[in-house]
């Protein structure tokens, strides 16, 4: 009796129940791993699309190569093919192609027109677009008059490559770098070989040779299967990462999403030249004042040369290093360098006159702009070691130190106007000999509305190095009795 029962319980162990119900758990956790890449494959794509819906993108299937674009750049008018800025050598994956793409379509800044036509607007040097799309046209040219079998690619990565030469130097290099640098990330579908699991199929019972071979394809196929959606993964991953590289890229050259942005223009000799308010907003108020109050036309001023000074202000509002700014201050010429620099001290653009301007020149190399540095020797310096210069003067009293007084205040790292800001307050008020010794000084030897440069040495800042800050005197307020 006891034989037939074991008998019996080592059957069950072998009973087709039994063998599946040991294979159950196994199986499961081999299932659950693949599904478990399928969805956050689907999760990953789904991020991206919420990504792209949260900024308002636009469905890119809907937009035809073949679409003719009316482009206001910087106030020059252009008819382009949407294909002309999508597509051939050079383009395909840049910002250039990605802003026309299709999915910015609804964002973008419009004007329209007294034939009610909608005019997109883009906030960039239009020469320097020009360029680029005159490049794509001569690359399409050569392409389509090519014989077939010659298969020539066409490109305009000779663009970049001049620029890279140059070291980024030349006058449109900044523009190109960012029109054409590429963006997104390759994301390839695939990580690797897949490497086949080894299993032993001699040696073993007979019996068991079709179960170890089924065994052995399950296990070879989930193998190759798990690396492909390990790769997908992979790719879907990269596919978000590059969904905010677009957007983080593209957004600058957009409408913000709660409001709008408004546009200004000014006509400089019968040129249109126009910008956003959110680069008028960077400018010297001489010349936001130009834009933004002023109506009348420019006559007497080359156009170039205002297009220089906004395309300056773009640069920085889009967080351009100093050296890519100062490139449109230099002219070819020292004869233009000369009227250039007229025309910017009197729209503030320097802080510096026509004559000082001309005994840099001599400091620091004809036609040069000279850094903030080099400009220290044009400062005055007080007992203390505050080195000043007055920007604008003042035609208020001065304050005394029991007295409290109003100012604007900014202060920067690497050079007045510099993109290294430590901070900025507007009408802070303080009771001058409340203020460190230094700053009474500054403050009592100024009048009501002045605005004075200031050089705090390192021994002075605080902060163990040179501190640059402007202020501007608002106002000088009741005085403290005891």
């Amino acid at each position: 009796m006891q034989r037939a029962m074991q008998a019996e319980l080592s059957a069950q162990k072998f009973s087709v129940i039994s063998i599946l119900n040991q294979l159950h758990v196994p199986t499961t956790k081999a299932s659950d791993a693949i599904e478990s890449l399928h969805k956050q494959i689907q999760q990953a794509d789904d991020d991206a699309q919420q990504e792209r819906q949260k900024h308002d993108a636009s469905d890119a299937s809907k937009a035809s190569p073949d679409d003719v674009l009316l482009l206001n750049v910087g106030g020059a008018e252009l008819r382009v093919k949407r294909q002309r800025l999508t597509q051939g050598g050079g383009v395909e994956g840049t910002l250039l192609a990605t802003l026309f793409g299709g999915s910015s379509d609804d964002r973008f800044i419009k004007l329209t027109d007294r034939d009610n036509q909608e005019w997109i607007v883009i906030d960039m040097d239009s020469a320097a677009f020009k360029v680029i799309h005159k490049a794509i046209l001569a690359a399409e040219t050569i392409r389509s008059a090519t014989h077939p079998t010659a298969n020539t690619q066409a490109s305009i990565s000779h663009l970049l490559e001049d620029a890279r030469r140059r070291n980024f130097t030349g006058l449109h290099d900044y523009w190109i770098r960012k029109m054409l640098s590429a963006i997104a990330s390759a994301a390839a579908g695939t990580i690797g070989a897949v490497a086949e699991p080894k299993m032993r199929l001699s040696g073993n019972p007979k019996d068991l040779n079709d179960f170890v071979e089924a065994v052995g394809c399950f296990v070879t196929v989930f193998a190759a299967e798990k690396v492909r959606l390990e790769g997908e993964q992979e790719a879907a991953r990269q596919r978000y990462k590059n969904v905010g590289n677009e957007i983080k890229a593209v957004t600058p050259f957009l409408r913000p999403l709660n409001g709008s942005e408004s546009i200004r223009s000014v006509d400089v000799c019968g040129e249109k030249i126009a910008t956003t308010q959110s680069t008028i907003d960077e400018m010297s108020d001489k010349l936001r004042n130009r834009f933004d109050m002023w109506s009348r036309p420019v006559e007497d001023v080359q156009a170039d040369h205002v297009s220089r000074m906004v395309d300056h202000y773009r640069r920085k509002r889009l967080g351009a290093s100093p050296a890519e700014m100062a490139v449109v201050l230099k002219m070819a010429s020292a004869t233009e360098q000369a009227a250039f620099d007229i025309n910017a001290f009197m729209y503030g653009l320097t802080d510096e006159s026509p004559k000082a301007s001309k005994a840099h020149q001599t400091f620091g190399g004809l036609g040069q702009v000279p850094s903030t540095r080099q400009r220290q020797f044009d400062f005055a310096q007080m007992l203390n070691g505050v080195q000043y210069k007055i920007v604008q003067q003042g035609s208020g009293a001065k304050p005394t130190s029991n007295q409290r007084v109003k100012f604007d205040v900014i202060e920067w790292r690497d050079g007045f106007d510099g993109q290294d800001k430590i901070g900025e307050h507007r009408g802070p008020e303080h009771l001058v000999s409340s203020c460190a010794g230094w700053l009474q000084e500054v403050l009592t030897d100024m009048r009501v509305g002045e605005v004075r440069r200031l050089i705090l040495p390192a021994t002075l800042s605080g902060s163990g190095e040179t501190v640059y800050i402007e202020y501007r005197l608002l106002a000088s307020l009741v005085s403290i009795t005891s």
